[in-house]
């Protein structure tokens, strides 16, 4: 790099006769060998952008996406119509005192045959009705009705006692008992609820030398899998059934 002069000295022009310098962008061709950059040379290139942020976006929207998915799959599958195609099974001709009506609020108008039968008894009848889900019509989750009738009962009053104490016997949860008014001779609920979403009611009956049972049991479907049934819906239902029933009789 040429330096400034020192302090006091000037430069001097060249002498006649001798090339006069030239301005650096005077337009000549540069010396041989010298020019413009061979290719690999030249200054370093800035260095590229980073795609890592791109490809980290696009797999946590992947794997967002197949979240999303895998819950609606979930949510699709525990929502779906449960039970089995409607049935013609034929079941004890006392199990016609309960209605479509009746059987649809409970979600079981689905005939059991296989479960259903009547047996004669020294001392009457003993009758099983049940019914579960009707796939496409009572909606999903779980529900199963089992009706339970004792006709000629010499010591009926005792029988109910019976029944009442062994569902409050149930350990597969914390059983609750209620008293029903307007229902019979004599009428209570049992509750059972347990650690899981499967949750029972029985609705116990005397009318007479008649003793009525009615099982109402399952749950419901949620988002990602099985709650519990709402208990006032479940109790409604079951005694809808009862009241049928002991209607009849």
């Amino acid at each position: 790099m040429n330096q400034p002069p020192p302090h006091g000295w000037h430069q001097q022009p060249p002498p006649p006769g001798w090339p006069q310098p030239q301005p650096p962008h005077g337009g000549q061709q540069p010396p041989p060998g010298w020019g413009p950059p061979q290719p690999g040379w030249g200054p370093p290139r800035p260095p590229g952008k980073s795609k890592a942020p791109l490809v980290a976006g696009i797999i946590a929207g992947v794997l967002v996406l197949g979240g999303a998915a895998t819950a609606l799959v979930l949510h699709l599958d525990a929502n779906a119509d449960s039970g089995s195609s409607k049935r013609s099974d034929r079941l004890p001709s006392l199990c016609g005192n309960i209605s479509e009506a009746a059987l649809a609020k409970a979600r079981t108008t689905n005939p059991n045959g296989l479960a259903s039968r009547e047996t004669k008894l020294p001392s009457g009848t003993r009758t099983i009705c049940s019914w579960n889900q009707t796939k496409g019509v009572d909606g999903s989750g779980l529900r199963s009705t089992d009706v339970h009738v004792s006709r000629g009962q010499e010591e009926a009053e005792t029988e109910f006692d019976r029944l009442v104490a062994q569902n409050m016997a149930n350990n597969q949860g914390t059983p609750q008992q209620k008293p029903l008014d307007g229902l019979g001779d004599r009428a209570t609920a049992v509750l059972v609820e347990t650690d899981s979403a499967f949750t029972e009611i029985s609705v116990i009956v005397r009318k007479g030398d008649a003793i009525v049972e009615v099982d109402l049991s399952g749950w419901d479907a949620g988002f990602f899998g099985n709650t519990k049934p709402d208990v006032a819906e479940l109790e409604a239902a079951a005694r809808g059934v009862a009241d049928e029933m002991v209607a009849k009789l």
